[in-house]
Formats: structure tokens, sequence, C-alpha cells
């Protein structure tokens, strides 16, 4: 059951655009707006939330992450600048 509320400014040709293309869809624009805002929504999350590995690369990942880390001089001489430029 749909019970949440969404309140939204869009510009006019954008609402005619999104109630011309519910009603080609042969949907309400209500049903049209939260399909499609919802695939936006999971195509942003995804890569935040999970990420599938074969077994030989979730290895490969697990032991990249296990690895101690590699001393980088420029990035280590970076930061110095960074820190002597944005002294507090």
């Amino acid at each position: 059951m749909r019970s949440a509320r969404m309140n939204l400014r869009l510009a006019a040709d954008a609402d005619e655009r999104i109630r011309r293309a519910a009603k080609a869809s042969g949907v309400s624009t209500s049903v049209f707006v939260e399909r499609a805002a919802s695939t936006a929504a999971d195509a942003v999350l995804a890569d935040r939330r999970e990420f599938h590995l074969s077994a030989e690369d979730w290895e490969r990942f697990v032991a990249g992450l296990d690895r101690p880390a590699r001393d980088l001089p420029e990035l280590r001489r970076g930061l110095e600048l960074r820190d002597q430029l944005i002294a507090p």
C-alpha cells in the first residue's frame, strides 16, 4: 500500500513532459514518477550498498584489503604541501 507523500517543484516544461510520458506509458503520473525516481535511486545507491564478485575476484579483493599500505612518496609530498598551504 502506497501511503508516503512527496511534494516537489519543477519547471512547467518538465511537468508537461512527465505527464505526457506517463500517459504514453499508460500509467498515472504518480506511478510514472515513482518508477523513474526509484530506478534512478537504485542506480545511484547500488555501488554504495552491494557489489558482486566471483570467488576469485573476492579473494583478490580481500588480499588487497589485508595488504599493508604502500609508501607513496608523491602522495606524501602532496599531503605535506597541502598541510603547508592550508595551515590553520
